[in-house]
């Protein structure tokens, strides 16, 4: 079970790069979607920035996926 924000913030980190990689998408092309550098998509993926609220709804909009999968546990 998730206990604190610095564990969900782990979570949402890893869970974005796993859907950009299933989606085959490079990091340049997800930064384009929400308006971000690449450099900044790869430091949300290392857990060394906080994503936005809106901008982890973008993304799930353009992944087509439910908000939810950002917050899934990875096995």
């Amino acid at each position: 079970m998730i206990e604190n924000q610095l564990e969900i913030n782990t979570l949402i980190s890893r869970n974005l790069n796993r859907l950009r990689v299933n989606k085959g998408l490079s990091l340049q092309k997800v930064g384009d979607l929400i308006e971000v550098s690449n450099q900044q998509i790869s430091l949300f993926e290392k857990d060394k920035n906080r994503i936005s609220a809106a901008q982890l709804y973008l993304l799930a909009r353009h992944f087509e996926v439910d908000i939810y999968e950002f917050f899934k546990p990875i096995e």
